[in-house]
C-alpha cells in the first residue's frame, strides 16, 4: 500500500511539473509571437536612424570626427582605424549644409587625421594621442535631426528629397541647440 501511494505521488509530481513547464513554454511562445507581430506592425522608418544635417564652420570632410562629453573635455567615443570607410564621409548638400553618414552628434570634435591617415594606423592610439590631434572642438553651426514624422526613406532621404528640406526651412527637422 505503501508503495503505491509513493507511487501515485511519484506520477502526481511529475504530472504537475510537466503541466507548468508545458504552461510556461506556452507563454514563451506566446510572448514571442505578441514580439514578432508587435515588430511586423512597427513601420521601417520607425526603425531607422534619424536623419542630420548640419553645417560646420570649416570645411572638415576629409577628416575624422570623435564624440566629446556634454564639456568638450573627454572623448566617449572614437572609431577602430578599420572602422574608416569612404562611404562616412558627409554628403554635400545645398547651402553648405552636410549630410551626417558617420554618426555624429552635437558634441563633435573633428582631429586633424584625414580619413587616409587614420584608417592606416595600425591600431586606435592612447586617449592622451587621440586628445592632442584635436584641431576644431566646436565645428558646428547649426545641427538638425529629422522629427519623429520625417519619413526617413526613399525619396525623403535622397539628395534632392533633403535639399527641398532646406529649400523649404528645415520642414520635419528639429534644430537642436548647440553648446559652446
Amino acid at each position: 500500500m505503501k508503495k503505491n501511494i509513493m507511487m501515485i505521488v511519484a506520477i502526481a509530481t511529475l504530472a504537475a511539473m510537466t503541466a507548468c513547464q508545458s504552461s510556461k513554454e506556452t507563454n514563451k511562445t506566446e510572448n514571442v509571437e505578441t514580439t514578432v507581430a508587435q515588430t511586423m506592425e512597427t513601420p521601417l522608418a520607425m526603425a531607422m536612424p534619424r536623419i542630420v544635417i548640419y553645417k560646420t564652420t570649416a570645411d572638415f570632410s576629409n577628416f575624422v570626427p570623435f564624440a566629446m562629453d556634454e564639456t568638450k573635455t573627454q572623448i566617449v567615443s572614437f572609431p577602430d582605424p578599420s572602422d574608416i570607410k569612404e562611404n562616412k564621409r558627409p554628403t554635400q548638400l545645398d547651402n553648405g549644409y552636410l549630410l551626417d553618414n558617420f554618426g555624429i552628434g552635437k558634441n563633435v570634435v573633428y582631429t586633424d587625421y584625414t580619413y587616409e591617415q587614420y584608417a592606416a594606423l595600425e591600431s586606435v592610439p592612447d586617449l592622451e594621442t587621440l586628445m592632442q590631434h584635436i584641431a576644431e572642438r566646436n565645428p558646428l553651426v547649426e545641427y538638425y535631426v529629422s522629427g519623429a514624422e520625417y519619413p526617413r526613406t526613399g525619396e525623403a532621404r535622397s539628395i534632392e528629397g533633403l535639399n527641398k528640406v532646406i529649400a523649404d526651412g528645415m520642414n520635419g527637422f528639429d534644430k537642436i541647440e548647440l553648446s559652446k
